[in-house]
């Protein structure tokens, strides 16, 4: 009897374990070129277009998304994969999301992944890092066009 209750209990633990292992196929790591079956799980707000540009050494990604959407953040480290970054967070009541990433480069490459029942959605963000002499710079030129004109 107490083979049998072993065997049994073996057996459901290779079973759920193998379940458990198909749903957590993005859990440390996903290839950049991930697709999602969906688009209307998040909205991103920041970066407006997808990408970014700032002089700062974070950048903060918000989005909108449905109520109970799983969140997480991914950033490209090389041979097309991207590597966890923000462990899982869950959009509330309020659908807000919103998120603070280092930039340790000067091109940054993010994916957003978001999930929710049986529908997922992968949004990618570039956001680049420029210094702060070339934000002084493009501050310090004014453009008139009545200098272009004599």
């Amino acid at each position: 009897m107490k083979k049998r209750f072993l065997s049994l209990i073996l057996a459901l633990l290779v079973v759920f374990s193998v379940q458990y292992a198909s749903f957590a196929a993005y859990e440390t790591s996903i290839p950049l070129n991930a697709q999602g079956n969906s688009s209307n799980l998040i909205y991103i707000k920041r970066p407006r277009s997808l990408s970014g540009s700032t002089s700062d050494k974070t950048y903060t990604i918000s989005a909108t998304g449905l109520q109970n959407t799983k969140v997480r953040v991914y950033r490209l480290t090389g041979n097309d994969v991207c590597e966890l970054i923000k462990a899982e967070r869950l959009i509330g009541a309020s659908g807000l999301f919103s998120t603070v990433v280092d930039l340790p480069d000067s091109s940054n490459t993010f994916v957003i992944y978001a999930e929710n029942g049986a529908s997922d959605q992968v949004v990618k963000i570039q956001i680049s890092k420029v210094k702060k002499s070339t934000v002084d710079k493009l501050r310090s030129v004014t453009v008139n066009v009545l200098n272009f004109l004599k």
